[in-house]
């Protein structure tokens, strides 16, 4: 994009908030796979709960990921994470390169 055509400021933050709050989202879902089998265990669960909850985890991880990878880059409005088939949990979009925290750094590339 050339400079006459770049997106307000406004629009960038509210953009990358967005691109923040899915990755959040997906990162904590991921995390707490390991702390809630451990819990689990500790309870002693059925083997038929331990499955039933591994498959809850396993929809809400398809859905963190989903989310991550339709969230669209406040700057070039394409997928911030997934470049075709490919999704890459970067901190960088896939095709401009804008950074994670370029609202908080001044819109640096």
């Amino acid at each position: 994009m050339t400079d006459s055509t770049q997106p307000d400021p406004a629009v960038i933050r509210q953009g990358l908030a967005n691109v923040r709050k899915f990755r959040w989202i997906l990162w904590a879902t991921i995390a707490i796979y390991v702390p809630g089998l451990l819990i689990a265990l500790q309870l002693r669960l059925s083997s038929g709960t331990l499955s039933m909850l591994f498959g809850l985890w396993v929809v809400l991880l398809c859905v963190a990921v989903g989310l991550a990878t339709v969230v669209k880059c406040p700057r070039c409005l394409k997928p911030f994470h997934t470049n075709g088939p490919t999704f890459l949990p970067i901190r960088r979009c896939v095709h401009c390169g804008l950074h994670v925290t370029a609202d908080r750094q001044g819109l640096n590339r």
